[in-house]
């Protein structure tokens, strides 16, 4: 591993613990932020929690965190924080949520750290050196036929939908099975080869960065619709790469 996927991971060493004394927990405090999602306890001290972190050990860092927004240096390198992606899920009682970090230097995503404190799962990736979930290397998928693969889906309706569902309807026609499972989970499904895709809307930076370089590390491709590779672009296609320029023919126009 790198240092960077070193760094990242012993904060979610630290950072587990907290999530997973919240989970489930009757009196966790849960408020609605301006953009009408759901913001708990647990989010907000977590990402507390990580920055501290980075002042004791990399203080040069910028930070960008869901929950207190940007902080500059005049380092080229960020810690892109989402301290739990999922946190519907979070505050339902389902198991699968996650923190999610990145290092991004110099614009590029060059280190990714998933971490699922209610399963146990980890995922990890750094540039050029493979992705990982709990220590055993992973790859995509080798399917390349649209109509024999796996699908999987965040919402396909509602505020964290695609604004036109039936493109993407019609992509998923196309396929032989198809699952919902959304937020970082899916994206960590196909880098570990379970499925050929998933395609995601709505999104911040902090919910795609470690996403996206773990799918690349495995051999795949994360891109926007319009086959950008970026965190920025407000949604994500995720693939073993074989399928990616077909699946963005279906959906490219969308945002």
């Amino acid at each position: 591993m790198s240092a960077w996927t070193d760094f990242l991971r012993n904060i979610t060493e630290k950072t587990d613990p907290l999530a997973r004394r919240y989970f489930n927990a009757t009196d966790l405090t849960v408020n609605i932020k301006p953009d009408h999602t759901p913001v708990s306890q647990a989010d907000q001290e977590i990402e507390v929690l990580i920055r501290e972190c980075v002042a004791q050990e990399h203080a040069a860092l910028s930070i960008l965190g869901e929950e207190y927004g940007e902080t500059q240096t005049n380092a080229d390198s960020k810690l892109i924080i989402d301290p739990i992606d999922g946190t519907k899920n979070f505050i339902a009682g389902i198991p699968f949520f996650a923190t999610l970090l990145a290092i991004e230097d110099k614009g590029e995503v060059i280190a990714g750290h998933v971490s699922a404190p209610a399963t146990g799962d980890k995922w990890w990736a750094a540039k050029g050196q493979g992705a990982y979930h709990n220590g055993r290397r992973i790859y995509v998928s080798k399917q390349d036929k649209l109509e024999q693969s796996l699908a999987f889906h965040g919402s396909l309706f509602g505020s964290e939908a695609s604004h036109a569902a039936e493109p993407v309807l019609t992509l998923l026609r196309q396929t032989y099975r198809q699952r919902g499972f959304g937020d970082y989970y899916q994206h960590m499904l196909v880098a570990m080869g379970m499925g050929e895709f998933c395609v995601d809307f709505n999104l911040k930076p902090w919910d795609i960065a470690p996403l996206s370089i773990i799918v690349s590390e495995a051999g795949g491709v994360c891109s926007d619709t319009k086959g950008q590779r970026t965190v920025y672009g407000g949604n994500a296609v995720s693939s073993n790469g074989l399928l990616h320029d077909v699946l963005l023919s279906y959906i490219k126009n969308l945002s």
